[in-house]
């Protein structure tokens, strides 16, 4: 076990208040009621859900995720969730929110989609706040991907900031020119953080079948091999506003963790990870406690954008 007593690992922030810096990722810890009995969930600071939508979705067809032969993996899930309806009737009874802090991932195709997710969802006073998945096709602007467009994200931000009260991060997309130009969008709309990044797009191919190895041919490719890509995202935003930064990307031990926390991170979401490794939450933390013990660092915080570009 870790010892806590060794290093200060809380996270404090307006709104915000994480026993440790770890959280999980949207779509990679369910509603949390599967890994009971695998993971302390006292060593986590929150987990996000996967997405929730207005309406039931199935998701798109299989196989929907597959390994690469260059690390990581690559999945096509196409967001599948019973809806929100039925997620209020069967899904808020096995949130772990008396174990941990609880955030729902919500996602929609245009702004009216998001408040009226918000609006119902509301009235469940032991959740935590929200995530909006940005990452998803608008149907009603002809398929633009809502987080690579600065007006459609303030937009949503704005309308979402209107209707709560509670904590919301923001998940944006990698597959984009200018990190720095969404992130300061949803900043000031009125964000409390960021979620960076989401998946990059990714295909893998059956050269043997001459097919893709996905139903949807390309897929959102996560793991190891994307973390240069998040570290950079979460290194630029962090240098542009001054809300917390929930960074996920390629994070596997507790040097990854300490590498987003110095880049300007103030959490670390796992993901991939927990399918190889359901208890990587245990190790991960004993690591970066480690490293803080070795480095005479006595809050886990103190890192946080501690880098120094000096010697560059």
């Amino acid at each position: 076990m870790v010892d806590h007593k060794k290093v200060d690992l809380t996270i404090s922030s307006d709104g915000m208040n994480l026993v440790t810096p770890l959280m999980t990722a949207s779509g990679t810890f369910g509603y949390g009621d599967e890994y009971k009995g695998i993971i302390d969930y006292s060593l986590i600071g929150g987990i996000v859900t996967k997405s929730l939508s207005l309406l039931p979705r199935p998701g798109n067809p299989p196989p929907r995720i597959c390994e690469t032969s260059c690390g990581g993996a690559i999945n096509s899930i196409g967001l599948a969730n019973p809806g929100v309806d039925e997620f209020m009737e069967k899904k808020l009874a096995i949130l772990p929110t008396s174990e941990t802090k609880v955030y729902l991932s919500i996602v929609g195709e245009a702004v009216e989609e998001f408040v009226r997710l918000t609006e119902k969802l509301e009235v469940v006073e032991t959740i935590s706040g929200y995530e909006l998945n940005l990452s998803c096709p608008n149907v009603k602007r002809g398929g633009l991907d809502l987080g690579a467009d600065s007006q459609a994200v303030a937009a949503i931000v704005k309308a979402v900031r209107e209707t709560t009260d509670r904590f919301f991060s923001v998940k944006l997309t990698p597959n984009q020119p200018d990190i720095g130009r969404l992130a300061e969008s949803a900043a000031h709309a009125g964000a409390d953080a960021l979620t960076l990044v989401n998946t990059l797009i990714g295909m893998s191919i059956d050269t043997e079948k001459r097919k893709p190895r996905l139903g949807s041919i390309t897929g959102g490719y996560s793991g190891p091999p994307i973390k240069p890509v998040a570290l950079a995202n979460v290194y630029k935003a962090a240098q542009i506003v001054d809300i917390p930064i929930w960074a996920s990307g390629g994070i596997v031990s507790g040097k990854d963790g300490i590498d987003f926390l110095l880049a300007g991170a103030t959490t670390l979401q796992l993901g991939t990870v927990l399918f190889v490794d359901p208890q990587a939450p245990e190790r991960i933390l004993a690591e970066m406690t480690d490293y803080c013990v070795r480095h005479g660092i006595e809050s886990i915080g103190d890192l946080i954008g501690a880098l120094d570009t000096s010697i560059v």
